[in-house]
């Protein structure tokens, strides 16, 4: 969209174009940091960099003012196996979703 060069991006993030096109041929696993970087750089949401072939909606199973832990933990987990269904090869963010999912997982574990 941009037409930026890989060595441009790859400069801007302190990388090396081999680097950063390792980033772009899922050689290298993404990290939230590469996420948040080429965001920036491209101007774009970093939603809008993990979108795919999947949606991203608001759940319809809960009611704002009813939330409970238990709740929020059922929906995390069917929103973890619906991704988990996808073929995770086709999907270059996959590991970053997993991620994100693992670290909201840890958080509403802490709560009381």
């Amino acid at each position: 969209m941009r037409n930026y060069s890989q060595e441009y991006v790859a400069g801007k993030m302190g990388i090396s174009q081999n680097a950063y096109s390792k980033i772009e041929n899922n050689i290298t696993q993404l990290t939230v940091n590469h996420i948040r970087q080429i965001s920036a750089i491209l101007e774009v949401s970093m939603m809008d960099l993990l979108r795919d072939d999947f949606e991203i909606r608001k759940s319809t199973d809960m009611q704002a003012e009813s939330v409970t832990k238990e709740a929020l933990l059922l929906n995390l987990d069917q929103i973890r196996k619906k991704i988990e269904a996808k073929n995770p090869q086709k999907h270059e963010f996959y590991p970053v979703v997993m991620a994100l999912l693992q670290s909201v997982d840890m958080t509403i574990g802490n709560v009381n």
